[in-house]
C-alpha cells in the first residue's frame, strides 16, 4: 500500500515541476488562476476536488495547489531563486519536501504553428496555437494569452504567453487543462512560506523514512 502511494506522490510531484518550471519574469502578475483538470485517472476517482489546480502568483513567488487522493499537495515556489517546496501530509505526519525545479530531460521540443482565430477564456482573449508535443504524433490545439507572462506556468515550453487550454503528458497519461478563473488582486504573502508545524527533507529523506 505505501509502495502505491509513493508512486502515486512521485506522478503528482511530476505534475506539479511540468507545471512550474520558469527562468525569468518579462511581466508581473498578482492574483489567483483555477484550471479545470480532465483525465482518465480524474474521472475514474469521481472526486469533483481532484479536477481542479488552484494557482496563487505574487510578483515572483507562486503556490500551486493540487488536490489528489494523498490530500491537498501544495507546491510553493520562488522563481527567480529557483526555490521550491512540496507542503503534504503523509502517514500524520506534515512535510515539506525540498525540490529544484528543472525543466523535463530528453523530452524534444515543442512544434508551434500559429493559427488564426481567438476564443474567450476566464473572460479574456485568448489567441490560439497548434502544438506537437514531443514524442507524441497528434498534434493538439492550445490557447495562450499573449500579454500574460509563461514563467506563471510553463506548462508547454516555449509557448509565448500563459497557456490557458492545454494538454500534458506525464506518465503516459493525457490530461487536458483549461482556466476558469483569471482574478487580479493582492495575494498575502503568508501564502508562499512553510508554516512552522512542517518539518523540512528532501526527496531522499522522505523516501528513506517512509518505507522504513
Amino acid at each position: 500500500m505505501k509502495t502505491n502511494r509513493l508512486i502515486l506522490l512521485t506522478y503528482l510531484i511530476t505534475l506539479l515541476t511540468v507545471n512550474s518550471c520558469a527562468t525569468k519574469i518579462p511581466e508581473r502578475f498578482e492574483g489567483k488562476m483555477v484550471y479545470k483538470i480532465s483525465s482518465q485517472r480524474i474521472d475514474q476517482m469521481g472526486s469533483d476536488s481532484s479536477g481542479y489546480q488552484i494557482i496563487y502568483a505574487k510578483d515572483s513567488m507562486l503556490r500551486i495547489e493540487n488536490f489528489t487522493q494523498l490530500g491537498k499537495q501544495v507546491y510553493i515556489k520562488h522563481i527567480t531563486k529557483n526555490r521550491a517546496y512540496i507542503l503534504m501530509e503523509f502517514d500524520g505526519k506534515k512535510v515539506a519536501l525540498k525540490s529544484i525545479p528543472e525543466p523535463p530531460v530528453n523530452t524534444g521540443k515543442y512544434e508551434f504553428k500559429k493559427k488564426r482565430g481567438k476564443t474567450e477564456i476566464a473572460g479574456r482573449t485568448a489567441r490560439k496555437m497548434q502544438v506537437k508535443i514531443p514524442n507524441v504524433d497528434s498534434l493538439f490545439y492550445m490557447y495562450y494569452f499573449e500579454d500574460i507572462s509563461h514563467d506563471y506556468s510553463e506548462a508547454i515550453p516555449g509557448l509565448p504567453g500563459l497557456p490557458v487550454k492545454y494538454t500534458l503528458i506525464a506518465n503516459d497519461e493525457l490530461s487536458d487543462f483549461e482556466l476558469i478563473l483569471f482574478e487580479p488582486k493582492e495575494i498575502s504573502i503568508d501564502y508562499f512560506g512553510i508554516p512552522s508545524d512542517y518539518e523540512t527533507m528532501t526527496m531522499d529523506e522522505f523516501i528513506e523514512r517512509f518505507q522504513n
